[in-house]
């Protein structure tokens, strides 16, 4: 009896602790929602009061975007399954947090040569790749996860042309912000960054191998990253 009372007690503390996490996550995600929509309104703001310049609407866009991926992993993390396997360890988590968040320092590197030419291509790129990071988050659904995690197998959508679209459009965005600022800089960070988003792609596709027997197979016929290239 008190090894069943005590197993169910640790269950308890588990599922406890599973749901504040939950719930300090989605909070999170809510307030860099909140953030964005700040933003946005600036934004709207400048605009009817015909204080913005032309690149004002891309802005808008853009921003919109973002508004919409936090508020769609705010809802995702409430209502996503518990993981049926994961990466353990403070490694799994420690790339996370730079792959995820080491973006937010791309605004202390020394800015580029302001060529309108560069910031039209710069906003072009960070917009179409936005709207797709959108569509992917959608396509990934309740299986998204930051640290790698398995809950079920997605090969679906841009899932069936490549095993990491979400990664892939999130360096894209990436890529066209850095166009802003010098290349002395920025080419080593975006090397730097890129290596560690290989290296959590590894992470999960080892747990995704691990939960799902089917996993092989498909990793066999779709490319990781880039259709053709690798």
């Amino acid at each position: 009896m008190g090894q069943r009372w005590g197993a169910v007690s640790t269950e308890r503390v588990a599922g406890d602790r599973a749901l504040i996490v939950r719930l300090c996550a989605s909070v999170w995600f809510l307030v860099l929602s909140a953030t964005s929509f700040r933003d946005v309104n600036g934004l709207l703001e400048d605009i009817a009061a015909g204080r913005a310049g032309p690149g004002a609407w891309p802005a808008l866009l853009s921003d919109g975007c973002i508004v919409l991926f936090y508020t769609i992993i705010c809802c995702i993390m409430l209502i996503r399954p518990e993981p049926i396997s994961r990466a353990e360890g403070l490694g799994p988590a420690l790339l996370t947090m730079a792959g995820t968040y080491a973006t937010w320092l791309i605004f202390l590197l020394p800015r580029g040569p302001e060529l309108p030419a560069l910031y039209a291509a710069s906003a072009a790129i960070v917009l179409i790749s936005e709207v797709l990071m959108v569509y992917t988050l959608l396509s990934l659904g309740r299986s998204f996860s930051l640290i790698p995690q398995a809950r079920k197998l997605v090969t679906d959508g841009p899932y069936a042309i490549v095993r990491h679209p979400l990664y892939l459009v999130e360096e894209a965005v990436v890529v066209g912000v850095l166009l802003q600022y010098a290349w002395f800089a920025a080419l080593p960070f975006l090397v730097l960054h890129v290596t560690v988003q290989i290296r959590r792609m590894q992470l999960e596709e080892k747990v995704l191998q691990k939960a799902f027997p089917e996993y092989a197979a498909y990793a066999r016929h779709t490319p990781r990253l880039i259709p053709g290239v690798w």
